[in-house]
Order: C-alpha cells, then sequence, then structure tokens
C-alpha cells in the first residue's frame, strides 16, 4: 500500500482516543497506517516520564485547552520527545515518502488531515498561545500549517517532572525559601496585611516600601507563603526587555503561577533604564497575577492599576530589637557594651543576624567568651557589608593608629570625641532618649586644611579604632554631567552604605557638597536638586561620613548646619615636624646620622615629610649607601621642585 493510499483514521475518534491516553492515539495513528513496528516480537511503545499523564491532564485542566488543542499539544509534545517515530507518522498522514518529508512540514501539518479541526486554535488570544504553551517557529511561508510547532521549554520540563520555576524566568525570578523572622513592628503590619487582603472579595495586594530590602522580602514570604509557594520577580529585570521578549517572559510567569501553585512577589526596587520604563514592566507583571500580590518598593508608587494596594512601610528592625536577636543567637548576656555597639552599628534583618550568629557558634569552640563571640560577630557583620559596597567605592586598609598621628591637642581631642560619639550612640539616643524623631543617626566631619596635612589619615585611624571599613568616594566616577546621574551614583552608595559597617570618605568634598547658586539656567536648577537630595541623605544616614576640602568656604551653609564636627587642620609647627620626622622613616634603618632639629626647620607638611623619607630611602638602595644626610637633603630638594619652591 503506497503512502497515498492508506487509510486516514476518522478525526473525532482520533480526538476522544487522544483526549483519554495519547500513546494510545499515536499507536492507532501507526497501525492505521501500517507503520506498527516488531522488535523482538513485541510491539515498540513510547516510554514517557512517570507521572507524564497527570501533569499532561493538569495542563490541560488549569489552562482550559479543548480536545483539539490537547491533540496540538500532543503532536508537538511526541515531536519534541520521539521525532523519529512522530516524523514517519507525519509523512504518512500526509501522503509522502518519509525522504520527502522537509523541516517545514510539521506535525502541525497533519491536522488537516483529521476532522473537527480549530484553525483559530492558533491565534494569540486563545489558549495554546495566550499561555505560551506552543510556539510557532521559522517556516517557508506565512502559511500557519507549514511552519513549526514547538513546546515551551517551561511547559515540556513541568511534563517531564520539573517543579520550580520556570527555565525562561531564570535570569529574572527566584522562589524565595525559608521561614523569615519579623521585628515587632514588622509582625504588626504583617497583621494589618493579612486583615486587608483577606477583606474583599476582589484581587488585592500590598505594597511595602523602605530601605531595607531584606525585611521587605521576609514580611512579603511571611504574607504569601500560607497560600502557597512565593515567587519573587526582578521588575527592573524584567523593564529590560521590550515587545514580543517581555510579551514572552510575562506569559511564562502567568502559567508558572497558574501551574504550580506560586504566590508573587514583585521586587520594583530595581533601577529603571529609562524613565517610566520600569513602571510599564510592572503593570504587565500585576496583570499576570491572580489573586493576593505583593509589590516591594523603595518609595510608594503610583502606578495605574484596578488592584488595590494598601501601601506599608517597612522599617528596619530597631537597635534594641537587633540587640535582643544577637544576643539570642550568639547567647550571650544583653548588658555587655560591645552589643549595644554591635547593635547600633549594623543594621541587618533579624534573618541575617541569625545566620551570622550560627556561622560564629560554628567557628568559635564552644567554651568561646561572650566577648569573643562579640568580636567574631563584628567582624563577620563588617565583612557582610563589604559585598554590598563592591565597586561603588574604594576600600581603603586603614592601618594607622593614634600614636601615627602628630596632631595639637585640641584637634586629637575632636577626632576622639568623634569616635565616642560612633561608640555611645546607643546610650545616648536610645537609654536617653535623645535621638531626633523622623531622623537618621547620621554622624557627619568635616576635615579642612592644605592637602598632606592628615586628613585622610586621622580617617584612617577612626576606622582603625572603630573597627569599620573605610571607603573612599571616587567622585571621577559619581559626578556625571547627565541631569539625574550623579543622585542615582550617590544613592547607590547610601543605600549600600546603610547596612553599616563602613566609614564614607568624601575626598575634595566641595565639588560635590558647594554652595547652592541663584538660578539663572535649568543646569542651575538640577545643580541646586543634586546639593538638596545630599542633604537629605547626609541628614538621615545611619553612620559616619567624613568630607575634606582644601576649600571650606565654598561649601553650602546648609551643610555647614548639619556637620556635627568641623576639624582645620593646618601646617605643623617645627616641634610638630620633629617628631613627623622622626616617624617617617623605619626602624629598621639606622637613622643615626640625621638632623631632625635641621630637617624640622623646612616648612612642609607631614605628607611632604613623608614623600622625602621614602624618597630618600630609595636613594640609599639605588646607590648602595648608608641612609645619610646627605640623601635626605637631596630628596628634599627634589620635593621643594615638585612644588615649586626655591631650592636654597
Amino acid at each position: 500500500m503506497t503512502p497515498a493510499s492508506r487509510p486516514q483514521p476518522s478525526g473525532r475518534a482520533a480526538v476522544l482516543t487522544l483526549s483519554q491516553e495519547l500513546d494510545g492515539f499515536l499507536t492507532a495513528l501507526e497501525v492505521a497506517n501500517g507503520l506498527t513496528d516488531v522488535e523482538d516480537g513485541a510491539e515498540a511503545v513510547m516510554r514517557w516520564p512517570a507521572g507524564f499523564e497527570d501533569r499532561f491532564t493538569l495542563i490541560t485542566a488549569a489552562l482550559d485547552l479543548s480536545a483539539f488543542e490537547q491533540l496540538v499539544l500532543s503532536l508537538a509534545l511526541a515531536q519534541e520527545l520521539f521525532p523519529v517515530r512522530t516524523r514517519r507518522l507525519v509523512a504518512a498522514l500526509l501522503g509522502l515518502a518519509e525522504g520527502e518529508l522537509t523541516v517545514s512540514l510539521t506535525p502541525l501539518a497533519c491536522l488537516e488531515c483529521l476532522e473537527d479541526g480549530d484553525p483559530l486554535v492558533f491565534t494569540e488570544d486563545r489558549p495554546l498561545f495566550a499561555w505560551g504553551v506552543v510556539r510557532f517557529g521559522p517556516g517557508l511561508t506565512p502559511d500557519a500549517s507549514m511552519r513549526s510547532l514547538t513546546v515551551a521549554p517551561g511547559v515540556l520540563m513541568f511534563l517531564q517532572g520539573h517543579a520550580g520555576v520556570d527555565p525562561e524566568l531564570s535570569l529574572l525570578a527566584t522562589e524565595v525559601q525559608g521561614g523569615m523572622t519579623l521585628s515587632g513592628s514588622q509582625e504588626a503590619l504583617l497583621r494589618e496585611a493579612q486583615a486587608f487582603m483577606e477583606g474583599g472579595t476582589e484581587d488585592r495586594g500590598v505594597l511595602l516600601y523602605g530601605v531595607d530590602h531584606e525585611s521587605m522580602r521576609s514580611l512579603a514570604f511571611r504574607l504569601l507563603s500560607g497560600a502557597g509557594r512565593v515567587l519573587e520577580l526582578n521588575v527592573a529585570a524584567l523593564s529590560a526587555f521590550a515587545g514580543e521578549e517581555q510579551a514572552g517572559l510575562v506569559r511564562a510567569l502567568r502559567r508558572d503561577l497558574r501551574l504550580k501553585g506560586f504566590q508573587a512577589a514583585l521586587d520594583a526596587t530595581g533601577e529603571e533604564p529609562e524613565p517610566g520604563v520600569l513602571d510599564g514592566a510592572l503593570q504587565r507583571a500585576l496583570g499576570a497575577v491572580p489573586g493576593g500580590v505583593v509589590v516591594l518598593s523603595g518609595s510608594p508608587l503610583s502606578v495605574p492599576t484596578t488592584r488595590a494596594l494598601l501601601p506599608l512601610e517597612v522599617r528596619a528592625p530597631t537597635p534594641r530589637e537587633q540587640r535582643e536577636q544577637w544576643a539570642l543567637g550568639l547567647g550571650v548576656p544583653e548588658e555587655l557594651p560591645l552589643l549595644h555597639q554591635l547593635g547600633d552599628q549594623f543594621h541587618l534583618s533579624l534573618d541575617r543576624i541569625d545566620a551570622l550568629a550560627n556561622e560564629v557558634r560554628v567557628s568559635l569552640p564552644k567554651n568561646a567568651g561572650a566577648e569573643r563571640r562579640l568580636e567574631a560577630a563584628w567582624e563577620r557583620a563588617r565583612v557582610a557589608n563589604r559585598r554590598a559596597m563592591g565597586s561603588l567605592a574604594d576600600r581603603i586598609q586603614a592601618g594607622a593608629t593614634w600614636a601615627d598621628l602628630v596632631l595639637p591637642a585640641s584637634d586629637l581631642a575632636v577626632l576622639q570625641q568623634i569616635a565616642a560619639y560612633v561608640k555611645h550612640r546607643s546610650a545616648v539616643y536610645e537609654g536617653l532618649g535623645m535621638a531626633r524623631p523622623g531622623r537618621g543617626r547620621a554622624i557627619t566631619a568635616l576635615f579642612s586644611g592644605p592637602s598632606g596635612t592628615g586628613k585622610t589619615l586621622s580617617a584612617e585611624v577612626l576606622a582603625n579604632d572603630l573597627s569599620l571599613d573605610l571607603y573612599r568616594i571616587d567622585l571621577s566616577s559619581t559626578v556625571s554631567k547627565y541631569i539625574g546621574e550623579t543622585e542615582k551614583n550617590l544613592k547607590r552608595i547610601f543605600d549600600a552604605a546603610e547596612h553599616g559597617g563602613c566609614i564614607l570618605l568624601f575626598d575634595e568634598a566641595d565639588s560635590v557638597f558647594g554652595k547652592r547658586g541663584e538660578v539663572r539656567d535649568s543646569n542651575d536648577r538640577y545643580a541646586n536638586i543634586q546639593v538638596n537630595y545630599l542633604l537629605q541623605r547626609l541628614e538621615s544616614f545611619n553612620g559616619l561620613a567624613v568630607l575634606t576640602t582644601n576649600m571650606e568656604s565654598s561649601m553650602d551653609v546648609a551643610f555647614m548646619r548639619r556637620i556635627q564636627f568641623v576639624l582645620n587642620f593646618r601646617v605643623p609647627q617645627a616641634p610638630e615636624r620633629e617628631v613627623l620626622w622622626r616617624q617617617a622613616f623605619p626602624s629598621a634603618l639606622d637613622t643615626s646620622e640625621l638632623d631632625f632639629r635641621r630637617l624640622a626647620q623646612a616648612d612642609v607638611s607631614g605628607g611632604n615629610i613623608r614623600s622625602v623619607a621614602l624618597n630618600a630611602v630609595f636613594l640609599s638602595l639605588a646607590r648602595r649607601e648608608p641612609l645619610s644626610q646627605a640623601l635626605v637633603d637631596e630628596a628634599l630638594s627634589l620635593e621643594f621642585r615638585k612644588l615649586g619652591r626655591l631650592v636654597l
């Protein structure tokens, strides 16, 4: 019997057979076309993955597929899983020899041989394509029957037993795991959010906003996990796609939520590529989520939506709540001073505190004392913030101590007062109730004076004394000529530093914190907006920021009002310079030939003295000579030439 004369099966009978058992349908088609293979006396059958039929039934029911749509999906699946057998079957149904079957002649073409076919199932508003279950591949002509038909990878993997996030969403979405710990104030927000979402018949949602992203994620998980698994979608990453790509991702999101019982948390805290793009992506994602939804944002949103959203501000756990969690996790008494500093200096979610405390317990001997555990916890909390800062600023290895500073006693007293301010904020603000309502616990210090007088060195001493990381803000990569970009860069820095564990050092701060001027054009207006933003962030910042400048007079007066400490560094006098000269050379070198009293008469700063000492040591090694007064005088002459000063 030739392929063209082989009898074709009844369309209705085939569909009914398929709706009961796919393998039986394909076998029936093969038998009708004389294509049944017999190997070793037994008929060859398809071996479907375990649980395939149950998952196929789930898809057809959840997505409301008609019998004919089930047939389309089944043939496409057969082509994906059993390409050789399906290829022969299609060739027979089309009356072709197997060698005549081209790539564009797919199982879709054989649907024309069946009765009761519905061509409208291939339109975008019907389930197969509305849910993104199948998709057209390339074809030689616009005719749908001549185009390849493939199953979405996520659907294929689901039918084979994969229950995780759809692979198409792998770069955008993650499944949130674990039981999240909330503070007392956050538990109150949870109860308010639950009452709102359960209080109406329409789909409702909650908008959680604030700067503590980890706490918002914890609250979202607790709010949604009671109804099923929680899927968190990065809306900013979704907004980076456009057109059909974004539409396909939204379809995959809708399908995953329907098939796998996910509850959706939409994270809109990221940065949008262009104004309005993030809002558009968030609207499309909201439209894809059935039932309750949680949106995370850095600030209140005004995205048009028909869904009722309850806005709730999520605040970080208070220092007291963090301190209690540290004490519980580390097993230490709450009255220890270092514990108070730990809860005040670092701003972590309770889950993060639990994780770090567990690392400390595992890494230390069981008999380690409370102080040792607290010191280890401090170091781990400090290191944990380094990843957040990343490449936003340059971390300075602060090894300088108080002994390295050669300053007047009054200046040293100011620096020691700054250190005491940082260490005892908790006792003053919380214990004595002197916190300013609605404001951060910012500490801002301005170091002004000529170059080389010890401004950066003083910041290093503070960082070392306080056991905090020191980050120098690179203004060349922070300040941008494009409107709004400088504020974005600074926002990233301040947001990353909010977790604590670091000191921000703004070198040449007058370039960023300069005076606001009269508005004559749009450039002046945006320059003033930049300064206003910095004023707000400095005041709400919960850490120590050190500003250095050579031109204090150029600083905006509003900044000066917000600065708690101002220290004017001056060029050292002769007695101070003598001490600096003696400290400039390593102790391993013989400096007995040097006349430090005479060297101290040179009117140079501490930075210049260190430079001269370094050059003198290099000259000594290069010439293979002992360090001598002549070599130091030569290095000093080179330094004077560099400064453009007369060499005597």
